[in-house]
């Protein structure tokens, strides 16, 4: 067994803790992180919710790193290789895997408990830890002129929005929305103006906003406006509304607003995950009157498809993608500063400066 530095994370209160760590079976590897991402634990630090998934000492899904150990048969990866490791353990043989769907979709998806269960182990099964045991079909080999930092943006930043940008064929000839600039958001207007489309983003967060326009966003529209809905129609053809809508803060008021700016036959695209349970999650929509009529569609997703992981990671190697990156990372903290982390980021909005997505250094 190997000594690992894991991050447990309660309710105001993140530490690290030293558990032991297995070598790994047969369809898995062990690897050394180099980088492991926040997505949205912050919000067990704030509140204490944890997801079906998740127990205080198995959080964190993305993560980037290098090969240290591989299970008895393995062929595709050894010792050594840099890789980004995928969230979930998908099982390779459903439909959606079968198919090169999302991973985290898939219909036998399981959990860190259950990677550890399956190699014996005490810890490594989540993200935010220094040694991950990692089935080898969420890997893929990260190319030689591709920095780490840069390489974990094929999970929840770049990755998660990629797909459905891409999936919807979107183009230069496309007018879409962007409602809710959190990260995904502004992640999700990279996507876009990297296929050429025109970008309309709604929000109330005049740092988030500020953001979205040096990315490249071509309209920013407060939210909050009276008159929102008629600037929006404005910017399109014919003042008929957008081709697509992007929900990406997973709640009623920008679902809303998103459904509302399409044009007929218009199509949103729901990727905004709002973890907790509270009641603003309800959101009473009309059918008839919000989708029927106008035939407009709703959709979603929160993955990239295991189809896109080569062509996502030699995205990422383009300088424009890069760039871009660079203003969607704002800080970086070692592990053992978790904390300071979890609390910038619940605490945002009471900062100066803007906070995007924050990288966290496993065994510091």
């Amino acid at each position: 067994m190997k000594v690992n530095k894991v991050l447990e994370i309660k309710k105001g209160s993140a530490r690290v803790l030293e558990m032991n760590v297995a070598a790994p079976v047969s369809g898995f590897v062990r690897v050394r992180q180099t980088i492991a991402p926040n997505c949205i634990e912050h919000r067990v630090y704030k509140t204490g919710f944890l997801e079906w998934h998740e127990t205080s000492s198995s959080l964190g899904h993305e993560g980037v790193g290098v090969i240290e150990a591989v299970g008895p048969g393995e062929t595709k990866y050894q010792v050594g290789d840099r890789v980004v490791i995928f969230q979930g353990w998908a099982c390779g043989d459903c439909w959606v895997c079968e198919n090169g769907l999302g991973a985290t979709h898939c219909i036998n998806l399981k959990g860190p408990q259950q990677v550890e269960e399956a190699n014996h182990s005490e810890s490594g099964g989540a993200g935010f830890c220094e040694y991950r045991l990692v089935p080898n079909n969420m890997l893929a080999k990260i190319p030689d002129n591709l920095p780490d930092k840069y390489a974990t943006a094929a999970n929840c930043l770049i990755g998660c929005t990629y797909t459905p940008v891409r999936e919807h064929h979107v183009t230069q000839e496309h007018v879409c929305v962007v409602g809710g600039v959190g990260f995904i958001g502004l992640a999700t207007i990279v996507n876009l103006k990297y296929r050429g489309a025109k970008v309309i983003a709604i929000g109330r967060d005049t740092k988030r906003m500020a953001r979205a326009a040096e990315l490249g966003a071509d309209v920013i529209i407060n939210s909050e406006d009276e008159d929102w809905l008629a600037q929006v129609k404005e910017h399109t053809i014919d003042g008929r509304g957008a081709d697509f809508s992007f929900e990406c803060s997973g709640y009623p008021y920008y679902q809303q607003r998103c459904l509302d700016s399409l044009r007929h036959y218009g199509t949103m695209v729901q990727l905004g995950y709002a973890a907790d349970q509270g009641p603003d999650l309800k959101w009473e929509l009309n059918t008839e009157c919000g989708i029927c009529w106008s035939k407009k569609t709703i959709t979603a997703s929160f993955d990239v498809d295991f189809r896109h992981r080569r062509e996502i990671l030699e995205t990422l190697c383009d300088p424009w993608m890069q760039d871009k990156i660079d203003k969607l990372v704002t800080h970086t903290f070692p592990m053992s500063r978790a904390a300071e982390a979890f609390e910038l980021l619940n605490d945002r909005n009471s900062v100066n400066e803007f906070v995007g997505k924050i990288h966290l250094i496993p065994g510091e």
